[in-house]
């Protein structure tokens, strides 16, 4: 007599190959990247509260700063350049788009595979089935054409002038209300006078 899968060995194995999806996309991302800054390369982790600190140096550098204080792994905290921090986070938001697009892609291939043999194979790394690969490739080019798009508009100070652009309009637009204001105070003075 030949073994038979049951349902229930069939979601506890894509149970199990879906958590091992997760567990190693989210290692990947933490253990972090290599980037080549102007000073050479450097490791920077990439666990939750490191991409918040590279996204946190990141807005500073759109709203004009030029440089910022981090640290890579095991270094000491020193100044990097908007450049350097651009660079970074370039690296580090495209090294985790291509995890977590990878890591959906694989689960999507976990869920949708009926054939136990097949699912209890899957490995992370391994190639997806051609549709998904192609479905890969449609959305990591269409996040990296966006982060070129963010990331040189900030390189060329277009995000740093729109920010002083609108700054000089609020203050114009403040001014004007302030003579509005003043003209309405002294025709209300001069008609109850």
């Amino acid at each position: 007599m030949g073994l038979v899968w049951r349902k229930d060995d069939l979601l506890t194995l894509s149970e199990k190959q879906l958590s091992m999806a997760n567990e190693t996309c989210q290692q990947k991302i933490y253990a972090g990247i290599d980037v080549e800054l102007s000073g050479g390369t450097e490791h920077f982790s990439l666990e939750a509260h490191d991409q918040a600190n590279i996204e946190s140096m990141f807005t500073a550098v759109t709203l004009g700063a030029k440089e910022q204080q981090y640290h890579c792994d095991g270094g000491e905290v020193k100044t990097y350049s908007a450049a350097d921090v651009v660079v970074l986070y370039a690296a580090y938001k495209n090294y985790v788009t291509k995890h977590t697009t990878y890591c959906n892609l694989l689960k999507k291939w976990i869920k949708r595979e009926t054939d136990n043999a097949v699912i209890g194979a899957i490995q992370y790394g391994d190639n997806l089935p051609e549709d998904l690969t192609a479905q890969m490739k449609t959305i990591l080019d269409a996040a990296t054409a966006q982060l070129t798009s963010i990331t040189t508009a900030v390189s060329d100070g277009a995000f740093a002038d729109k920010i002083s652009s609108l700054e000089n309009q609020m203050t114009e637009t403040q001014m004007a209300l302030c003579d509005v204001y003043e003209q309405v105070i002294a025709a209300t003075s001069a008609t109850e006078g």
